[in-house]
């Protein structure tokens, strides 16, 4: 079985090496080509192979998948990074031989893509998510705030949550004009997300019931009234307490059009600036087939959100 691995090796804390993966792959009976993400790895894509593996953290992870979009090539995820949002929204975790193993009976499951145009640009995809309110502002000063912080203590997460937290208390409501599948949902919001898979930011579980193949896409409503228990959560979480996020208002929809009121939009981790006018959104769905491990705790076939009214 020859598989393509690209793997991100600044990914985590640096482990396994490009050198382990190719190895412990081997090992599993694979014929391996590897290329880093940091190298010409699109390339790499373009030759022939029975499977693509995408080794690092979930901006790895999305670098493939949109790749890929609306090929015929499967993909298997290997999170090794620090959230693995994309690969714990698929119960994708546990021993990497194991995993590697399970490759061969896995079953094929259809992960959709999202896609999003601003005013009168071109359609460009994401995997996890858009949107704008607290977790677009802590992108927006995270690098200063958290990796390059002197005053913040913790793991990355740790740190994250902690700056997270330092948002939501200073975030004020703004005004969102915005459209799902016809209906109008205007109001005012501390931040709107439109999600394809089910956590954001460090591994908050946004939309709990999202599933990444059913066509449809998990728009996420956080009012004022949410600060306290948002609050709540992100300080229960820095004390490690197993504790889930209380249901927010999440409504499922596959075509949404609205307008981000500070003029800035988050596509999955980058950011743009200066949007004018209306964001289109829409559902690509199963834009690539991906790999499900035997026994994954996955969310893929579960639904606990409301259509759009």
């Amino acid at each position: 079985m020859r598989l393509t691995l690209i793997h991100n090796p600044a990914a985590g804390d640096g482990r396994p090496s490009g050198a382990d993966l190719k190895k412990m792959l081997a090992e599993a009976g694979f014929q391996v080509r590897y290329e880093s993400i940091k190298k010409d790895w699109k390339k790499a894509l373009q030759r022939p192979a029975d499977l693509v593996v995408a080794a690092g953290g979930d901006g790895t992870a999305a670098k493939v998948l949109k790749q890929l979009a609306g090929g015929s090539m499967p993909v298997a995820l290997l999170p090794i990074g620090t959230a693995n949002n994309i690969g714990r929204s698929l119960g994708i975790a546990g021993d990497l031989r194991e995993l590697a193993a399970d490759w061969r009976t896995a079953a094929r499951r259809p992960f959709d893509v999202g896609r999003v145009r601003i005013a009168d640009g071109g359609w460009r995809h994401f995997v996890e998510a858009v949107g704008d309110g607290p977790f677009a502002l802590a992108i927006e000063r995270g690098k200063e705030a958290i990796e390059d912080s002197s005053t913040l203590v913790g793991n990355e997460i740790d740190r994250a949550l902690t700056y997270l937290r330092r948002v939501v208390e200073q975030v004020q409501p703004e005004r969102w004009q915005i459209d799902i599948d016809g209906h109008d949902y205007s109001g005012n919001y501390l931040g709107v997300e439109v999600m394809n898979i089910r956590l954001g930011g460090p591994g908050v579980a946004l939309a709990s019931g999202a599933r990444t193949g059913d066509g449809r896409l998990d728009i996420v409503f956080i009012a004022a009234a949410d600060r306290l228990q948002m609050l709540d959560y992100l300080t229960r979480r820095l004390g490690h307490h197993e504790i889930k996020l209380p249901p927010l208002e999440v409504v499922q929809g596959r075509s949404i059009r609205f307008t981000p009121p500070r003029g800035v939009l988050r596509v999955d981790d980058e950011l743009v600036y200066g949007v004018g006018g209306e964001v289109e959104v829409q559902v690509v769905p199963g834009a690539v087939e991906i790999l499900e491990p035997d026994g994954a705790d996955s969310p893929l076939n579960r639904r606990q959100v409301r259509s759009a009214r």
